[in-house]
C-alpha cells in the first residue's frame, strides 16, 4: 500500500503570504496545517513592535486585494493613511478569524528541519517543539527580513545596560528618560530615531549609509475619502496588477530631463507634499532608478530639503547621503526635524567607526566614550536567502539549500528551486521588487496552481504520477539571468545593498529580486502556465 503523509499541505508563516497560502491549500480540499514561530499571526508585523513601527506603504494597498477578500477590503477599518504595527496585527487576526484559519495553525512552533524523501514523495518536518511529521507539499512564507543581523563588536557582552535588535523589541524595554544609541539607518533605524527622540534623555544615531528619507505626510482618512477609495478599488487593483511596483499611484512614462528645471522642481515638490518614498522614486518620473542624471536631480532636491531642515551643519553633513537614490526608499515624518533637538546626535561611522562596546557605552575611533543606557541595533537582516538558511532544508541527493544556492539564490519565477521538489516559496528569492501584499498574493496563487496541477495528475488514474512537481535547473538559470539583465539596467545594482546580498559578508553578489515589475512577472507566469507549466516537471 502506498504510504500516506500526515498532511497534504503545510504552510509556514502567518504574514501576508503564509495566511493566504494556508487559505488556498484549504480551498483545494487538502488536509492542511500551518506553522508559526510566534504566539499569534502577523509575521514580521508580530515581531516588529518597536516604538514608531509603521508601514511605509499607504493603507489602501497595504492589504489583501479584492481577489482574496473583497468584503474585508471594503470594511476593515484603517483610520490613517499609514498603518501602525498594532493595526496591522489586528488586520491579520481578522483575516485568520474570518476564514477559520486559527484552528489549523500551530503557534510557538519554529520549523527546524525539512528533509525530502523521494521514495514516498514527502517532506519530513521537525519543529521546535520536537514534533515530527510529514507533508506532501511544503509552502514557505518565512519572510525576506526575518533573521536579525547584529555586528560582532568587541566588548558587546560587557555592556551593563540593555541591548536589543529592532525586531526583538519588547514592552519591558526602558527608554524614556534614558540615553539611547540607535545603530543603523534603514527603515527601522529611521523610525526608531524619530520615535525615541521625543522622550529619550539623549539619543545618538550611528550611521554607515545615510539614507534619503521622504515625508509620510501622516494624516487621518475621512469617511468620505474612504468611500471614494472603496468606490475605485476595482480600478486601483487592476492598475496594481499591471504596474511596475504596485503601490496604487500612477507611474508616469516621462523622463526627468524631458521637462524644464522649473517643472521638474514643481513635480518633486508635489511628490514631497503628497508623501511616500516609493511615490517620490516611482510616481513622478520613469527613470529615477535607471538614469544617473535623473537620479542626481532627485538627490539634489532631497539634499536641499535636508539642508533647509537641519540647522546644525555638522549634523546635516552626516545625514547627506553620497550614494545613489536607489535603495529601498524610506518614509517617515519628523526624522530630519529630530536632529534640531539638542539631545539628538548623529555619528558617521564611516569616518569615525565604532571600535568597541564597554560597560558604560560605545567607544569610537576618535577616542570618545558615548555613554548609554540602551543600545538598539537597527542593523537589518540576513535577508531573503538568510531566512531559509536558518532551517535545515535537504532536497534530492541530500542537497542542502546553502550548497545549492552557494552562488546566490535561484528559482523559477520565484516559485520553486531545482532539486527541492514540492517546496514552494511565497515572496521568496526571484519575485519582483514591489509592494509586498500583491506580490505575496500572486506568489501564493501560483504555488497553489502548481499544487492543483500536481494533484490533478496524481489522481488521474494512470498511476504514473506521485504528486511531485519541481523546476528544472535550466528554468532556474534562465530566470536568474533575466533578473541579472534587468537589474543591471538599474542603479539598484550599484548601491551595495541587501537587494543583492551585499550586506552579509561572504555572500556572492546576485539579485534577490526581479526589477522588471509586477505586470511583467505576472505575464511571464501566465505564459509559463499556458505552455504547460514550462520549466516544471511533474512526476
Amino acid at each position: 500500500m502506498t504510504a500516506q503523509p500526515d498532511y497534504e499541505g503545510v504552510a509556514v508563516g502567518t504574514g501576508f503570504g503564509g495566511l493566504y497560502a494556508l487559505y488556498l491549500l484549504k480551498q483545494l480540499g487538502l488536509k492542511v496545517r500551518g506553522i508559526e514561530s510566534a504566539p499569534d499571526v502577523g509575521g514580521t508585523w508580530y515581531w516588529n513592535r518597536y516604538p514608531g513601527a509603521r508601514s511605509d506603504v499607504t493603507s489602501d494597498t497595504y492589504r489583501y486585494s479584492n481577489v482574496f477578500d473583497n468584503e474585508l477590503l471594503l470594511t476593515h477599518d484603517w483610520p490613517h493613511n499609514y498603518l501602525t504595527q498594532p493595526e496591522l496585527q489586528s488586520y491579520f487576526q481578522a483575516v485568520a478569524r474570518k476564514h477559520e484559519l486559527y484552528p489549523l495553525i500551530s503557534f510557538n512552533s519554529d520549523l527546524k528541519a525539512a528533509h525530502w524523501d523521494d521514495e514516498d514523495g514527502f517532506w519530513k518536518l521537525e519543529i521546535s517543539t520536537g514534533e515530527k511529521f510529514t507533508t506532501r507539499y511544503l509552502v514557505t512564507s518565512i519572510g525576506i527580513l526575518h533573521k536579525p543581523k547584529i555586528p560582532d563588536i568587541p566588548g558587546l557582552d560587557t555592556f551593563k545596560g540593555q541591548i536589543t535588535h529592532s525586531s526583538k523589541w519588547t514592552p519591558e524595554i526602558e527608554w524614556e528618560g534614558k540615553r539611547v544609541a540607535v545603530i543603523g539607518s534603514g527603515a527601522s533605524g529611521v523610525q526608531l530615531t524619530s520615535a525615541l527622540a521625543e522622550k529619550a534623555k539623549e539619543l545618538t544615531q550611528f550611521i554607515r549609509h545615510a539614507q534619503y528619507v521622504l515625508p509620510a505626510q501622516l494624516r487621518p482618512v475621512s469617511p468620505d475619502e474612504r468611500k471614494s477609495i472603496n468606490d475605485k478599488y476595482d480600478k486601483i487593483w487592476e492598475d496594481v496588477w499591471n504596474s511596475a511596483v504596485g503601490f496604487g499611484f500612477d507611474e508616469p512614462a516621462r523622463p526627468a530631463l524631458s521637462v524644464s528645471a522649473e517643472e521638474r522642481h514643481k513635480i518633486f515638490q508635489d511628490l514631497w507634499d503628497q508623501g511616500s518614498g516609493f511615490r517620490f522614486l516611482f510616481g513622478g518620473f520613469s527613470d529615477l532608478a535607471t538614469d544617473e542624471a535623473a537620479n542626481k536631480e532627485a538627490i539634489n532636491f532631497i539634499h536641499n530639503k535636508i539642508k533647509e531642515t537641519v540647522k546644525d551643519l555638522k549634523k546635516a553633513e552626516v545625514l547627506l547621503s553620497n550614494d545613489w537614490f536607489a535603495r529601498r526608499p524610506l518614509t517617515d515624518d519628523n526624522y530630519y526635524e529630530r536632529f534640531n533637538q539638542d539631545n539628538v546626535h548623529a555619528v558617521d561611522i564611516t569616518k569615525n567607526p565604532i571600535v568597541s562596546v564597554v560597560p558604560e557605552g560605545i567607544k569610537t575611533a576618535d577616542g570618545q566614550l558615548h555613554e548609554f543606557d540602551l543600545i538598539v541595533f537597527a542593523t537589518g537582516f540576513d535577508s531573503v536567502d538568510g531566512s531559509y538558511f536558518r532551517i535545515d532544508f535537504r532536497g534530492l541527493h541530500n542537497t542542502s539549500l546553502p550548497t545549492h544556492w552557494s552562488l546566490g539564490p535561484h528559482s523559477h519565477t520565484g516559485a520553486t528551486t531545482s532539486l527541492f521538489p514540492n517546496l514552494f516559496f511565497v515572496n521568496g528569492p526571484g519575485v519582483p521588487f514591489a509592494n509586498n501584499p500583491p506580490v505575496t498574493e500572486e506568489s501564493a496563487r501560483f504555488a497553489a496552481d502548481l499544487i492543483a496541477r500536481a494533484e490533478e495528475k496524481r489522481k488521474d488514474g494512470s498511476g504514473r504520477f506521485k504528486g511531485i512537481v519541481e523546476s528544472t535547473q535550466e528554468a532556474d538559470e534562465k530566470w536568474l539571468e533575466t533578473m541579472r539583465v534587468v537589474a543591471g539596467q538599474t542603479l539598484f545594482a550599484r548601491t551595495g545593498s541587501w537587494f543583492f546580498g551585499e550586506n552579509v559578508e561572504g555572500r556572492v553578489k546576485s539579485p534577490r529580486f526581479y526589477f522588471g515589475g509586477i505586470g511583467n512577472w505576472r505575464r511571464e507566469m501566465k505564459r509559463v502556465k499556458e505552455e504547460g507549466y514550462e520549466g516544471f516537471v511533474f512526476r
